[in-house]
């Protein structure tokens, strides 16, 4: 079988068209049902030296956030991938029940990684009192350009994307690799259609803005056969950049149209094709999210878990195919209820000893 180079090459673009930040989260329960938040990220250094237009995190720090600054730098291990952390913010929340997070003014486009829906539901029943964590990080609603249903149905998204072992049940190595073979191939195809589709629109869009009807018609001509001959196949698929589709145009028609065009407008056009493509900041921010719970953890989705504490990563992969829910149950014994219990017993058994030998 064929090496599939085609999802690695996705990630590389994604990783030079954006930056990504890893955070760490850690949200502890308190017995009465609020949560204690702490959030770890890396600043620079005119943040440390209090420039909150320097803001490193993906939401808003207000009024209600603290911000502690370390005293040196934590290296953390974010799956294998270390990081130093600078700077922590931290919050209680008495209740939660809806949205904690805002996102700064200009980038909207982080709302569904940066703000979840949280809720604690605190269930007493006499000898236990159980607590229930849930968080939902809502779908990505902007995708790009082309649908992700167009490569991969339903199911082929929640394995590649969120993970599903039920999916991987009874399957041996062999067969498991030529599965994930096929779902990265038909993923590669998503993220290469998508890219050529993002430059070939700021190529449009600048030739439109001219009033150039000729090379307009030119370009709508010939997308689907530029892109077959030249995009499509796995040792190519990687070069899907503006300047280079420019210059396949330019050969197609035997002129230097395109990529004069392109030089005169690289910044602008590089800015709309990165503006186009906020997608990738997106799935390249990661959270790693901790949370601790009272009593004993009961049952739990988290990836991890250790010492009785639940962790997930969240990142945009995840939020690609469908919402992203998290979830976990712990119980605290309610020794109190016991003891008062084995009271009233005892109270009722001696009742019972009186009138017995009042009785006799």
């Amino acid at each position: 079988m064929k090496t599939n180079h085609l999802f690695i090459a996705a990630l590389l673009l994604l990783g030079t068209a954006s930056c990504g930040s890893n955070y760490r989260m850690t949200s502890q329960v308190g017995s009465d049902g609020s949560i204690y938040r702490e959030v770890y990220a890396r600043g620079d250094s005119a943040f440390i030296a209090g420039d909150k237009t320097h803001n490193p995190y993906m939401f808003q720090i207000d009024t209600d956030w603290q911000i502690v600054k370390l005293d040196s730098a934590i290296k953390f291990d974010f799956w294998g991938e270390k990081e130093n952390l600078n700077v922590k913010v931290c919050r209680k929340l008495p209740v939660v029940d809806g949205e904690y997070f805002s996102v700064t003014k200009g980038k909207e486009y982080m709302y569904p990684l940066a703000i979840p829906t949280e809720r604690v539901k605190k269930s007493f029943r006499w000898f236990y009192t159980y607590y229930t964590y849930t968080a939902t990080y809502k779908e990505l609603t902007d995708k790009g350009p082309v649908p992700l249903s167009n490569y991969m149905n339903k199911e082929e998204q929640i394995i590649w994307l969120c993970g599903d072992n039920s999916a991987y049940n009874g399957l041996s190595g062999m067969e498991l690799k030529d599965k994930l073979g096929e779902i990265e191939s038909k993923f590669g195809e998503w993220y290469s259609r998508s890219q050529y589709e993002i430059n070939w629109e700021v190529i449009r869009d600048f030739i439109l803005a001219q009033g150039d009807t000729t090379n307009i018609r030119r370009l709508d001509e010939s997308k689907e056969a530029v892109y077959k001959n030249h995009f499509s196949t796995q040792d190519t698929w990687g070069d899907a950049q503006i300047d280079v589709l420019c210059n396949i145009f330019d050969k197609i028609y035997q002129t230097k149209y395109y990529s004069e065009l392109y030089l005169k407008n690289k910044e602008a056009m590089n800015n709309m094709g990165e503006e186009k493509i906020k997608i990738a900041e997106v799935l390249y921010n990661s959270i790693q999210f901790e949370l601790s719970m009272p009593g004993k953890l009961l049952s739990s989705n988290a990836r991890t878990l250790n010492n009785n504490s639940a962790i997930w990563k969240i990142d945009g992969f995840r939020l690609l195919a469908e919402n992203y829910t998290l979830n976990a149950e712990s119980r605290v014994i309610n020794y109190w209820a016991f003891g008062v219990t084995l009271l009233i017993i005892l109270m009722i058994l001696g009742a019972f000893i009186k009138l017995y030998r009042r009785t006799r």
